[in-house]
C-alpha cells in the first residue's frame, strides 16, 4: 500500500513538471513575439546603399573578403536563411536567375546569415556552388546588408552602390519584374505561378540573440 507521504511526493513532482512545461511554453511564445518585433524594426536594404568591405566565411571555414564590383561589373547578392519558408519558396526562381545571370558575366553570390554547417547542407540539396556562398558574417555585414530580413534579392553595381532590392517572398509578378530588369522576357521558373500573396513575406529574424541567425 503506497504511503500517504508517497503519493504527496509524486503530486508535487507533478505539479512542478506541469509549471516547468507551462514556463517553456511561454518562453516560447515571448521568443516568436521578440522575433516579429525585431523584423518590424529593422532596417531593410535598399536601392542606393553603398556597401563597404563585406566578408563572410566561406563553407570550408576560411574568412573570406567579399569583392565588389568594379569597372563595369555586376554582383547579384542573394540573402537568404536554410530554415526560412519564403527562401525555400523563392529558391527555383533565384537559380533560374542565377545561371542567366553567369551566363551575362554577372557574378552571383549567396550569402547566408547561419552557420556554416547548415549553410553547406542547403548548398548541396539545391545545386549551390560551394564558392559561391559565404556564411555566418560579421556584425558589419550582416547590418549592411540587412540580414534581419531574409530572403532579399539584391543587384550592385560598380563601386559596390545598390541598384535594385527585391524584397521578401516573391509572387508572379515580382519574378516577372525581376527577370523583365534583366532583358527576360518572363520569369522562367514554375515558382513563380504559386501562390503567395499580394505582400512579399520574409524570414522572423530567428533569435533573440543580436543579430539573430536563424530562422524558425
Amino acid at each position: 500500500m503506497t504511503a500517504p507521504k508517497d503519493k504527496f511526493g509524486k503530486a508535487i513532482g507533478t505539479l512542478l513538471w506541469i509549471a516547468a512545461l507551462g514556463v517553456l511554453a511561454e518562453n516560447v511564445v515571448l521568443s516568436r513575439q521578440n522575433r516579429r518585433l525585431l523584423e518590424a524594426v529593422a532596417p531593410q536594404i535598399t536601392a542606393g546603399t553603398q556597401l563597404h568591405m563585406l566578408s563572410g566565411f566561406a563553407v570550408d571555414g576560411r574568412a573570406e573578403p567579399v569583392s565588389l564590383p568594379s569597372g563595369g561589373s555586376k554582383l547579384l547578392i542573394i540573402t537568404f536563411s536554410p530554415g526560412c519558408p519564403a527562401c525555400q519558396a523563392n529558391q527555383e526562381g533565384w537559380t533560374n536567375l542565377a545561371n542567366i545571370l553567369k551566363r551575362k558575366g554577372v557574378r552571383v553570390l549567396w550569402v547566408s546569415r547561419d552557420p556554416i554547417e547548415v549553410t553547406r547542407e542547403y548548398c548541396l540539396k539545391h545545386g549551390i556552388a560551394l564558392i559561391d556562398a559565404v556564411a555566418d558574417p560579421p556584425y558589419r555585414t550582416y547590418a549592411q546588408l540587412g540580414l534581419a530580413r531574409v530572403p532579399n534579392t539584391v543587384f550592385v553595381g560598380s563601386g559596390g552602390t545598390v541598384e535594385n532590392v527585391w524584397p521578401g517572398r516573391l509572387d508572379q509578378a515580382g519574378w516577372n519584374s525581376i527577370f523583365t530588369y534583366f532583358g527576360e522576357p518572363r520569369a522562367a521558373t514554375s515558382a513563380a505561378n504559386s501562390e503567395i500573396g499580394g505582400k512579399p513575406t520574409g524570414c522572423d529574424p530567428g533569435s533573440t540573440d543580436a543579430p539573430a541567425k536563424s530562422c524558425k
